[in-house]
């Protein structure tokens, strides 16, 4: 299959690799097929581009590389929907927000892509018993990773 797009030109696609969204991506109802494509060398993101869009493409990431204990409790119904029996079994990204301002790049951790690579299956879920943020800024967990733990046990007079 031959794709046109606006980011990576013209691509020869093999039907095999194409991901069928059983639910479509939040927003974007009308498109349900999808690539993946890997992001520039040495990054952690992955483009998941239309295959019925040249136009539509989303930039993803890991979670767990910003959240290390990211969780996606997923009931029966999803896990079939999807042809796994665990979540294991699933890629887990993110969609990630760039923007001009470092300070405003995010990430949405209430909402993740799963994809299941062998079948080529591929779902928006929304995880609605959870804390995460739909806005996920990417600067301020950096800082907090960096900041300096502070010393509980430390004495004023040492």
């Amino acid at each position: 299959m031959q794709l046109k797009t606006t980011r990576f030109g013209d691509l020869d696609v093999p039907e095999a690799s194409i991901i069928t969204f059983t639910q479509p991506i939040i927003g974007f109802q009308e498109y349900r097929r999808f690539l993946l494509l890997p992001g520039p060398p040495d990054s952690a993101v992955t483009w998941l581009q239309s295959t019925e869009s040249g136009e539509l493409a989303f930039l993803l990431m890991n979670p767990r590389d910003v959240v290390p204990d990211y969780r996606v409790p997923l009931g029966q119904h999803e896990l079939s929907e999807l042809a796994v029996s665990d979540v294991a079994e699933l890629d887990i990204y993110t969609i990630l927000v760039v923007s001009d301002d470092v300070a405003k790049v995010r990430t949405n951790l209430k909402a993740p892509i799963l994809i299941n690579t062998k079948q080529r299956l591929g779902k928006q879920t929304v995880l609605e018993r959870s804390d995460y943020p739909i806005q996920f800024f990417l600067a301020k967990a950096r800082d907090a990773a960096n900041a300096p733990e502070e010393v509980s046990n430390a004495r004023a007079d040492a």
